[in-house]
């Protein structure tokens, strides 16, 4: 059975998302149609564009992503379809696809002719997927571009220094649990390290060192315990650097976004030393 997921900043009170699902179940029948998150922080690309990228991998080949932030039709010039690692994605032209993939990628990228009986977004992304599902050409269905022809999120980029000593990278997420994720990668820091210390500057903290795991402390001089809602950084599931609150709590302890004051877009420093 084909697949179609959805990502979108509906939420699940109102009648949205119910709406979409129907418009595509009556266009395609026979399609399933997984929910990756309807809880996306308004019009948040970033936002988006980093849940996409951590769940799309785990899904078949041929499955259909529809994004649906800040994708309304009256309010963007272009809509995309980029296939990458067998997968389709259906954004608008925003820079969705900036953290999906880069221009070292292979993929292809089509600016999508956007058909008069198109009223809207998901009537136009309903017609390529069916496209994409009869096996389509897809040239047929918008003009090729290049990665670097797209809108790009210059935000979901970090930014090496040129003598590669410093690397300036930004919080673009904050997950569930408060936890503030960065848009440094594990491979891109290790890359402009070689193997030096270095120090790591959010708010007013410091840090020298990234935890293997949450529980990465130096228990012979005191317990796990005693460093409860204590600051730390890690490399995430995704190999994201990420603060965190050992074992945070809302209640109690709190978290980088309710104890620290972390915000989407905050600045985080790594200067590398010598």
């Amino acid at each position: 059975m084909s697949i179609i997921t959805l990502t979108t900043d509906y939420g699940i009170k109102d009648h949205f998302v119910g709406a979409v699902k129907g418009k595509i179940l009556t266009k395609i029948p026979k399609v399933q149609i997984i929910d990756i998150s309807h809880s996306i922080d308004f019009y948040n690309i970033a936002n988006a564009s980093y849940v996409l990228y951590g769940a799309y991998k785990n899904f078949p080949e041929g499955t259909i992503h529809m994004v649906l932030v800040e994708a309304e039709m009256n309010d963007q010039k272009s809509f995309l379809l980029t296939k990458l690692n067998g997968h389709y994605f259906l954004t608008a032209n925003n820079g969705t696809i900036s953290l999906l993939a880069d221009a070292n990628d292979v993929l292809e990228i089509y600016d999508l002719h956007i058909p008069d009986f198109c009223a809207n977004t998901v009537d136009l992304y309903n017609f390529i997927a069916e496209s994409i599902l009869k096996n389509t050409n897809l040239d047929t269905l918008g003009s090729k571009i290049s990665y670097n022809d797209c809108e790009l999120l210059v935000e979901l980029r970090p930014n090496v220094a040129d003598d590669e000593n410093s690397i300036k990278a930004a919080v673009i997420y904050i997950d569930h649990y408060g936890n503030a994720v960065t848009n440094l990668t594990k491979q891109l820091f290790e890359k402009v390290r070689k193997n030096r210390k270095f120090i790591i500057t959010a708010k007013r903290y410091r840090i020298n060192r990234i935890n293997e795991f949450y529980a990465d402390f130096n228990t012979e001089s005191k317990s796990l315990r005693e460093y409860e809602g204590d600051m730390l950084f890690i490399f995430n599931d995704l190999d994201f650097l990420q603060m965190a609150i050992y074992k945070s709590d809302d209640e109690n302890i709190g978290n980088p976004k309710s104890l620290l004051g972390v915000l989407y877009r905050d600045t985080v420093i790594i200067e590398f030393i010598d």
